[in-house]
């Protein structure tokens, strides 16, 4: 008679199974093999969670690899540690720089004028009455004595001879603001006669600006009709008053070089020199920063890391400052990229002759 088989026994050797099998699993993690033997050691984790890179398996932490390594996590492959851009572990910023050097500063002041004729007169007539007629017209050259117009004197119940009117100066005509059949009188300018073979610039400059200006104050001019060019000049006559109404001297300056293109009535845009200084350290303007309570610059010390120093200013010039404290000839400061740097980072100059000295050292 066959015995019966409990329902129960599979489900009991599969529970002896699975407490056999954990047990073994237990067992090797501590070492211990069924055969009595000790198991392999795993590889011990890295701190990043991973095998140690150079540590064979079954070697213990710190004893030395196949390959001769240590057993220390290596710093290729995954990094341990943040990249450095820097040997000193210190960011390096790309600036553009330019040492600092003597030389000349001035400070401009900027007007405008017109271009006159350097020796201009007015033609008036030698008695009233109508005008019969206009002997020469605007551009004519005319000589000492020549006719320019005829004047009739006559009036009511008497009749005269027309009477001439001659130029008092050689030259050309620059305008005639009457016409023919106009009545003039002795006040009448009839024309205007300049030469313009000597032309000059006329201006006003303001008050505040005169406490520098001489006769010889150099000038730069330029003109709307001639663009990209700059033409020297500077200051031959200055009005001993000031204009109490504009607040402004009368100045008139001569080229160094007359130019054929300059012609009268042209307007020009004046660059006068209010002030200047020579054999000064000259600083440029766009390395400076300037704040409302004091201004300063980034120099680059010898190791290539950069100082924040204050500095006293003078003369302001168009595109420099003048350097009165704060800097020495030689020294160098960062014109480009000081926008990105603050005290004691570290600079690499890429251009200029200052950048292949730093090169060469390096």
């Amino acid at each position: 008679m066959k015995h019966a088989i409990p329902r129960s026994l599979p489900q009991i050797i599969i529970t002896i199974v699975i407490v056999i099998v954990g047990a073994s699993i237990v067992l090797n993690q501590l070492g211990v093999s069924f055969s009595g033997k000790p198991a392999s050691v795993k590889p011990v984790s890295s701190p990043q969670g991973g095998a140690a890179q150079g540590q064979a398996p079954g070697q213990a932490p710190g004893q030395a690899g196949a390959n001769g390594t240590s057993g220390q996590p290596a710093t290729t492959g995954t990094a341990t540690q943040p990249a450095r851009t820097g040997s000193a572990g210190k960011r390096v910023v790309a600036v553009r720089a330019v040492a600092i050097t003597t030389g000349s500063i001035r400070n401009y002041t900027k007007i405008h004028g017109d271009v006159v004729s350097r020796n201009e007169v007015k033609i008036y007539p030698n008695v009233g009455g109508k005008l019969l007629e206009r002997k020469a017209a605007v551009g004519d050259w005319v000589s000492k004595g020549t006719e320019i117009a005829l004047v009739d004197p006559s009036k009511v119940g008497q009749t005269f001879m027309p009477n001439p009117i001659e130029s008092t100066v050689s030259g050309t005509i620059l305008s005639i603001p009457v016409s023919e059949g106009d009545t003039i009188s002795a006040n009448t300018v009839i024309a205007t006669v300049g030469d313009l073979s000597r032309t000059q610039i006329s201006t006003a400059v303001p008050e505040r600006y005169l406490s520098n200006l001489r006769v010889g104050t150099a000038a730069e001019v330029s003109f709307d009709a001639i663009p990209g060019q700059i033409f020297a000049a500077m200051v031959s006559e200055m009005n001993p008053v000031v204009d109490t109404a504009s607040r402004t001297l009368d100045v008139t300056l001569l080229l160094e070089k007359a130019d054929p293109r300059i012609l009268v009535g042209m307007f020009a845009t004046i660059k006068l020199v209010t002030d200047s200084r020579n054999k000064v350290l000259v600083l440029p303007r766009i390395s400076v920063t300037l704040g409302s309570n004091d201004s300063y610059v980034f120099v680059i010390k010898a190791d290539n890391t950069v100082e924040r120093r204050i500095v006293i200013l003078g003369l302001e010039g168009e595109d420099s400052f003048e350097v009165k404290q704060g800097l020495r000839q030689g020294e160098r400061v960062v014109t480009e990229g000081k926008g990105s740097i603050t005290e004691g980072d570290a600079v690499r100059i890429i251009d200029g002759q200052a950048a292949q000295k730093d090169g060469a050292a390096r």
